[in-house]
């Protein structure tokens, strides 16, 4: 008998690859060749190294995935990879009497899209547990399922032993953080060592990937140096800790228990590791709830466990191979009249389906890199840092070139596509919207778009997946959403369908005079060039006020898209602000998300939001903020949120006092911030407006106005439009202004709600919503 298995690249590692070797061995151990097909290009040396890494022998043979069907004598095919079910086709079609299996190893939220379409060549379909089967059949209305966890060849339980106690905790995994989160793990130390007073606490973090900078910026955010140890080393003792959103089994949970360690879970989005590993005294799972969290983990650090692991481990301690199941399957199939088979697509569309996948395509460019990379001078300079770098950002180009190339891709009705700040961060109007969609439009799929990994972990903490800005992915996905949902213009490359629906929310009420009102005349034609066009692709503007309106219509000459549609309901952001205004909940949980700290109820803030100069500038203000929160009293501490476009500035303000908080730009929602603080300071931001629906004083600092109004201008009179007025302050009269009880709070909050805001409330997303999304009108 001969079994063949087709996998991605069995000689990098990762859970995939060591269950395929494990059943390569398993199948040796009954006497079976095996054919490993694996799509990655591979060297001779490759194979030596494996080989003897392993101890594999001759009875496995290693092939390219494209000499897939040309060998009729493999009587066994178990395709590893789901990306490559479709390969059963070309399987069926040449070798129609051969069984073929496919195995589930990523979990169900993330398989492709077109995964249904796959199944019907497959003979069966292998899952790791009764619960994914259960869910597999309910979302496909597939039945020939096989249930079993990978193999667990190469590892064997300890003999019973006593834990002991411990401060060393232990993460080894690939740096994904999509998937892996680990940056949960290391904010969850910061509550440790900072808030619960353990500064004992250490934790070693090993392993590669694409989030090793994201990692890196974080435990220099928190201050833990001393604590966290990133590719350092593995310490002797050490409590297993995974934080993964999604394990199907885990081989480094199970390599951890083998040695004798206790381990510390996640149980995974969809419980399935509680599932696989049930709860033994050695595994302590955790919920993400960093506050419980922080108490399980401190615990379970000092405890003493003795583990009986052939009760704890049933599962395990069995090593049930499930060869045998595969063999059975074959037996059972050899019994049964084959139909002859009959292919839905032509082999030539099949493998362009799979090979120009995006994770599986192979360019020219990768198949050169994995020649060269070995050779003894090129090969230092194609695996530097630099080189790799420029590589990637040529493959990504190049991708990007060929989406553009194709033909229109179909527009999906429930695709929504969310783009704030250009990226630059998940707020605002379009986050609002997301929130509103997800919770009221169950078949929803919403897809957020992202420049760098921290907005990504923003975008992840309210549930959903991000792209990166200007990707082959991101243009893809984009063209394919029915509804665009931005406040600024998307990317000009990524084009507008005829029936794709493009929802312009913008991002505050100007104060300041912008595009086809700038005071200089150059300026403002260079501004309308390039902003009109934009402009036209609108289908909705939404507005929170006639006098919001008013200006829109000038700024962005509204009357050169007779199309658009304006909808004068206010704006989500701020339905969002009235609604949780006296809801000390949602003040708690912002204050834990932002400090990573419970809210005491001592503190008071103070926002200072600096609207953007187009001039280079090394601080923001005049005042010296070291200064005047030393003469502040105790309990007010000052939180700077730079605009986006300034936020190399963060270096600077971060290290001024403890007092002193700068958050990274990409995971701050304004709105959120302004329940939180009791004082506005800013200049000439829009921020000032969405801020009075609070009814908090607003400070407005107004340093350079002349030199302002003569360069940019402004729309309205502040003070006779708001009854507010900005001044010129020092450090000290700045104090006083804060601390001094101001009568006239109510005033200027109310005079903006009534005529700058007026049709903000807190049914806004409802009435609005329903019209966008459920009447179809759009």
């Amino acid at each position: 008998m001969k079994v063949a298995i087709i996998g991605f690249n069995i000689f990098s590692p990762g859970g995939t690859c060591r269950s395929n070797i494990n059943l390569t061995k398993e199948f040796n151990r009954e006497g079976i060749d095996v054919v490993i097909y694996n799509s990655r290009s591979f060297s001779q040396t490759d194979i030596l190294s494996l080989r003897h890494m392993e101890s594999l022998s001759e009875q496995v043979d290693f092939r390219p995935i494209l000499d897939l069907g040309k060998d009729d004598s493999i009587d066994l095919y178990i395709i590893t990879r789901e990306s490559f079910f479709p390969l059963a086709q070309i399987i069926k079609f040449y070798c129609p009497y051969s069984l073929v299996i496919g195995e589930i190893h990523a979990p169900l939220g993330i398989l492709p899209e077109n995964l249904a379409e796959d199944l019907y060549a497959l003979d069966y379909v292998r899952v790791s547990t009764a619960s994914i089967k259960r869910e597999f059949q309910a979302r496909y209305g597939y039945d020939a399922i096989l249930v079993h966890h990978v193999s667990t060849y190469h590892v064997s339980l300890p003999e019973d032993n006593v834990q002991k106690s411990t401060n060393n905790l232990y993460v080894l995994s690939r740096f994904e953080d999509d998937v892996k989160d680990i940056s949960y793990a290391i904010r969850l130390l910061d509550y440790l060592v900072h808030y619960l007073q353990a500064p004992h606490v250490k934790m070693y973090i090993e392993g590669y990937g694409p989030s090793e900078m994201l990692y890196r910026n974080l435990i220099n955010y928190y201050g833990l140096h001393a604590n966290v140890f990133l590719n350092q080393g593995t310490p002797i003792d050490y409590i297993y800790f995974s934080t993964s959103r999604y394990e199907t089994f885990g081989y480094s949970i199970l390599e951890a228990l083998a040695k004798g360690k206790r381990v510390i879970l996640f149980p995974g989005e969809d419980n399935v590791l509680r599932e696989v590993y049930g709860n033994p005294n050695n595994i302590q799972w955790i919920s993400k709830d960093i506050q419980k969290d922080g108490i399980r983990v401190l615990n379970f650090l000092k405890s003493i466990k003795e583990v009986n692991y052939r009760q704890a481990f049933p599962i395990i301690a069995a090593s049930e191979s499930y060869v045998p199941l595969y063999l059975e399957c074959y037996r059972t199939s050899r019994m049964k009249k084959n139909k002859k088979f009959t292919l839905r697509k032509n082999i030539e569309e099949i493998w362009e389906e799979v090979l120009t996948n995006p994770i599986e395509q192979l360019p020219k460019l990768y198949l050169m890199y994995s020649f060269f990379k070995d050779k003894p001078i090129i090969g230092r300079f194609l695996t530097s840092l630099p080189t790799k770098i420029m590589l990637q950002t040529l493959v990504e180009r190049i991708n990007a070139w060929k989406e553009r190339k194709q033909q229109t891709i179909n527009v999906h009705e429930n695709m929504y596509f969310i783009e704030s700040f250009h990226g630059k961060s998940f707020s605002g109007d379009p986050k609002y919207i997301a929130l509103w969609i997800k919770k009221n439009i169950p078949n929803a799929k919403i897809f957020v778009s992202s420049v760098n990994q921290l907005v990504d972990m923003e975008i992840r903490y309210f549930g959903f997946e991000a792209l990166r800005l200007g990707s082959a992915s991101y243009q893809r996905t984009f063209r394919m959403c029915k509804y665009i949902i931005v406040n600024g213009n998307p990317l000009d490359k990524a084009g507008k369908a005829p029936n794709q629906v493009v929802i312009q929310t913008w991002h505050g009420l100007p104060l300041k005079k912008m595009v086809a009102d700038l005071e200089n005349t150059k300026q403002r034609q260079q501004e309308l060039n390039a902003f009109l066009p934009r402009m036209k692709k609108w289908d909705y503007l939404l507005t929170s006020s006639a006098f919001n309106t008013k200006l829109f219509r000038s700024a962005f000459a509204l009357e050169e898209n007779p199309k658009l549609k304006i909808l004068e309901m206010g704006a989500p952001r701020n339905a969002y602000l009235i609604e949780n205004s006296n809801k000390q909940g949602e003040k708690s949980r912002i204050h834990l998300k932002y400090f990573n700290r419970p809210f005491d109820g001592t503190k008071k803030y103070i926002l200072f939001c600096p609207t953007w100069r187009k001039q280079e500038r090394d601080e923001i203000i005049g005042i010296d903020l070291k200064k005047l929160i030393e003469l502040l009293p105790a309990e007010y501490e000052i939180i700077v949120k730079l605009h986006p476009l300034e936020t190399s500035l963060r270096r600077f303000y971060k290290a001024l006092d403890p007092r002193i908080h700068c958050f990274f730009n990409e995971v701050v929602d304004i709105q959120e911030l302004f329940l939180l603080v009791d004082v506005l300071i800013s200049d000439y931001s829009s921020a000032i407006f969405d801020y009075a629906h609070l009814n908090k004083k607003i400070i407005i600092l107004q340093e350079d106005s002349e030199t302002y109004q003569k360069k940019i201008g402004w729309y309205f009179d502040m003070k006779k439009t708001c009854l507010l007025e900005g001044k010129s302050y020092t450090t000290e009269s700045l104090v006083e202004a804060i601390l001094e009880e101001e009568l006239n709070v109510f005033q200027y909050c109310s005079a903006i709600q009534k005529k700058l805001l007026n049709l903000d409330n807190a049914f806004t997303n409802e009435k609005l919503m329903k019209l966008l999304f459920l009447n179809g009108r759009a």
